[in-house]
């Protein structure tokens, strides 16, 4: 990716030759500041840059949206960058190596995925889970980047046109690794109950067992869906993971946030998610649907990436 870090130098000469460079050198500068992978002083390949302006967000009252995405709201963010990919174990694996951060673990020792300190073997593209908001924020930090905001995340998983999904208004159980793709129909959970009848006891935790890493997780490499991929061209944003983000979760924050630029409630006790995930119901994969978690939870079903300032 392109970086400029240099200012326009005035012409001195009225040398034909010395004139029609110049011109020449600042239309290209021109082209190059108009092009979506240009920013001050940043280059990184894998991030895509989100252009400042408003989105949609949420969703209205009276429509099959929860609670928390109400009221519907058109936000203003200022220009960002985000990453491509949810973040890979291989890409954690360097973070741990140069910091000696603890590894990913889970309470469950069946869906820890690390063995010796390293990824298990064939799961270095999978997204890498069992990690906690601050484990996620400390790995952006040391990465020279931060968490996305909810506002950023999902302006960045939902374009300008307010589509349902990554992909468009349509739901697909083949264009996300959810619940539903791997029982090949649409699942929904009404209840605690149904996620035990399914998860627990029943279909999906046979899937697990049968197809799953350490027969518990369903994680895919990271980009397994390229057809689902959102209008910036970011992928997972629906499935695989939930996502960290930065912001505190609070059910009734769309209802006095700001709408530059918003970052979230100044205190709380619980850390934003967005994205559903392998575990995750229909529902769940919507580009507005919210989740939360305690900031030292670790599950299975949850990663990250990490996004930065354009400027």
């Amino acid at each position: 990716m392109p970086t400029a870090t240099g200012s326009l130098v005035p012409v001195v000469s009225e040398s034909p030759d010395v004139r029609h460079s110049a011109g020449w050198f600042i239309l290209c500068c021109v082209t190059l500041m108009m092009s979506p992978e240009w920013s001050f002083g940043f280059s990184d390949s894998t991030m895509v840059f989100i252009p400042a302006g408003e989105f949609t967000m949420g969703t209205p009252a009276g429509t099959d949206g929860l609670a928390d995405e109400h009221p519907q709201r058109f936000v203003f963010l200022s220009s960002f960058y985000i990453d491509r990919y949810e973040l890979s174990n291989a890409k954690y694996f360097a973070f741990v190596s140069a910091t000696h951060h603890r590894i990913p673990e889970n309470a469950n020792a069946a869906s820890t995925l690390w063995i010796h300190g390293a990824p298990m073997p064939g799961i270095d593209q999978h997204p890498v889970v069992n990690v906690s908001w601050t484990d996620a924020e400390a790995y952006c930090r040391w990465a020279g980047k931060r968490l996305p905001t909810e506002a950023e995340w999902e302006k960045a998983a939902r374009g300008t046109d307010g589509r349902r999904y990554p992909w468009g208004n349509q739901w697909d159980i083949a264009l996300a690794n959810s619940a539903s793709f791997w029982a090949g129909r649409t699942i929904e959970f009404d209840s605690g109950a149904d996620w035990d009848a399914f998860w627990v006891k029943g279909e999906g935790a046979q899937i697990a067992k049968s197809k799953g890493l350490n027969g518990e997780v369903l994680t895919l490499p990271i980009g397994s869906f390229p057809t689902s991929a959102s209008a910036y061209g970011l992928f997972d944003m629906a499935g695989n993971v939930a996502e960290w983000v930065q912001d505190w979760y609070d059910p009734n924050y769309y209802k006095y946030a700001p709408l530059d630029n918003p970052v979230g409630p100044d205190r709380g006790a619980i850390k934003s998610m967005r994205g559903g995930s392998w575990l995750k119901p229909a529902v769940s994969l919507r580009t507005s649907d919210r989740d939360w978690g305690t900031m030292d939870s670790r599950p299975s079903g949850t990663g990250f990436r990490c996004a930065t300032d354009a400027f």
